[in-house]
């Protein structure tokens, strides 16, 4: 039977810790365990494990973890007649046995000292072979029990994988036959023989303790049978469970392809014959920030300076110099676009490219320029956020989000009771509506509109004409250019590639527009560096020891190959 915590720390592993892949591919077909109880306490242990191996191997592991006050002595690992190497690390066993591409039957034998408790009616021996450290499945495993001569009235159960296989056969054997165990569970066998058997071992306690072991056994019966009673509660409602949650996320998914379906309607009715050049409602970063996704990088610091010098609050003096006229600007990060760039990085309120150089190459200025970058990006963040372009939705997150708690002990029940799909499924839908609480935000009719508008724009500029081009207002090409290449554009590379190749044709105006497109060129590629060199540097022998098992007593084990 499967424990809750076992299960949380399944998940937690999966959750927190990268998978290990082992450099071994192998499987464990057949393993046997055959212990002999000693009349003198001592317990005399014989395992066989065949394994197939898929590829090049250097040998098995086996780890025995004692319980306390016991100990385990003279491991020795055969195969055939033929004895292997064995080295030990605590209460890891490597066994040396290379090959390529085999099936290979290994067999360990090791004596337990002290393995047996005796009262004065009985003795018992409980003993976990493996318990939830195991990094392997076996996919049939059996275990014996004798006794040191033939009895009667043997006393034998299992809990956890052990739970329900026992069966005590001709002369008192008992018979564990587990079949196909996962790894990481426990499998704890208990088996109880008189105290006859056993003269040479000293008593643990001087009391009887068959009616207290016959309790014991009685309550794991029970207790298995109340599990196995819930577990098919479980599978029964699973199928129930899953269609639910089914009908509730095609509800979800109309409910959100309806609402964005009326929202497009509304904002294709407000569309109207807009012109080419989608009128400025917001700055052109934060229309950039918004078409992109709120991705704000160097390419966005590029057109939010040009923007500057469109607006008139900066004066571009040659090719690389800039000059601040105003400084009451329009927006939040525009003032700290400008303090940034012309008080702090520049000097006297100018700004050139020789400035950023020396700026970032200094080592003691990369956290700075990090901290105004995000100053900047928040505030431009936070002008996409004040037009309202997305809704909250907040009543309908919560209730989502709320109704992703109630699917978290569906996920630890299913995985108690062993629904091992049931519970992917349900982690599935899990994390979509948790993804969904947490990210649902969809367009407002201002800014399905925006987003429109600018996406009609972003289709038809590349196929823009010449002739066309000449047609637009000088501020209508500045804002057209500067949103494509915050977007990044191709179309603007080739323009400006091709109209510095035309330049004596082009009458003044388009000749200024044109050293506008140089001067970008330019900041983009410094910003760029300046980006990089910032970030680049900112960021950058005897019987082992007793207990410390998770099975009865402390004890333990488990199989893995190397």
């Amino acid at each position: 039977m499967k424990k809750i915590g076992l299960l949380l720390s399944i998940l937690t592993v999966f959750l927190l810790f990268p998978s290990q892949v082992l450099a071994v591919d192998y499987s464990i077909e057949q393993s046997r365990i055959d212990a002999y109880l000693q009349d003198n306490g001592s317990v005399q242990v014989r395992e066989s494990h065949t394994y197939s191996f898929d590829g090049e191997f250097n040998g098995i592991t086996r780890s025995l973890i004692p319980k306390e006050e016991t100990a385990i002595r003279n491991v020795v690992a055969r195969e055939g007649d033929a004895i292997l190497e064995v080295e030990q690390e605590v209460n890891n066993y490597r066994i040396y046995r290379s090959g390529s591409d085999e099936k290979i039957t290994i067999n360990i034998s090791y004596m337990i000292e002290n393995g047996i408790e005796k009262y004065t009616d009985v003795a018992r021996f409980d003993w976990p072979f493996f318990d939830k450290s195991n990094e392997s499945d076996y996919a049939q495993m059996d275990v014996y029990v004798y006794p040191p001569e033939p009895t009667e009235g043997v006393i034998a159960y299992g809990e956890d994988e052990a739970a329900g296989t026992e069966k005590v056969e001709e002369e008192g054997v008992v018979h564990f036959a587990m079949g196909f165990v996962d790894s990481g569970h426990n499998g704890d066998i208990r088996t109880t023989f008189d105290a006859s058997l056993f003269p040479n071992t000293p008593l643990t306690a001087d009391k009887a303790m068959r009616e207290e072991i016959l309790v014991g056994k009685e309550e794991q019966e029970q207790k298995q049978a109340a599990y196995e009673k819930r577990q098919n509660f479980f599978t029964n409602i699973s199928p129930y469970v899953i269609g639910a949650l089914t009908v509730y996320l095609l509800l979800l998914i109309m409910y959100v392809v309806q609402k964005r379906n009326t929202i497009q309607r509304e904002a294709d009715r407000r569309f109207g014959n807009s012109y080419f050049v989608p009128k400025e409602e917001m700055s052109l970063p934060a229309t950039i920030a918004y078409m992109n996704g709120r991705l704000i990088n160097e390419k966005t610091m590029t057109a939010a300076l040009l923007d500057l010098v469109r607006k008139g609050f900066v004066k571009h003096d040659g090719k690389e110099q800039f000059t601040v006229i105003k400084r009451e600007t329009d927006h939040k990060h525009e003032s700290i676009l400008i303090s940034w760039l012309f008080d702090k990085i520049g000097r006297n309120g100018e700004f050139t490219l020789q400035h950023l150089k020396k700026y970032t190459k200094d080592k003691k200025n990369h956290k700075a320029y990090q901290g105004d970058f995000q100053k900047w990006k928040q505030a431009v963040i936070s002008e996409v956020k004040s037009n309202k372009l997305t809704s909250t939705e907040g009543k309908l997150r919560i209730a989502v989000g709320l109704s992703t708690l109630l699917m978290l002990p569906l996920i630890i029940l299913f995985g108690i009771y062993e629904l091992f799909l049931s519970m992917a499924l349900t982690i599935v839908f899990f994390g979509t509506f948790l993804s969904f609480a947490g990210l649902y935000s969809p367009r407002t009719v201002k800014g399905a509109r925006i987003h429109k508008q600018w996406q009609s724009f972003q289709e038809k500029y590349p196929y823009l004409k010449e002739q066309e081009w000449g047609e637009l207002q000088d501020d209508d090409q500045k804002r057209a250019f500067i949103y494509s290449l915050g977007t990044h554009s191709k179309k603007a590379n080739k323009m400006s590639e091709q109209m510095m190749k035309n330049t004596p044709t082009y009458n003044s105006g388009q000749t200024d527009f044109v050293m506008f497109m140089v001067i970008a060129a330019a900041i983009n590629h410094n910003f760029k560096e300046a980006h990089t060199t910032a970030a680049a540097a900112y960021s950058s022998s005897g019987g082992g020891t007793p207990g410390g098992g998770a099975g009865v007593g402390g004890g333990g084990g488990g199989s893995g190959a190397f």
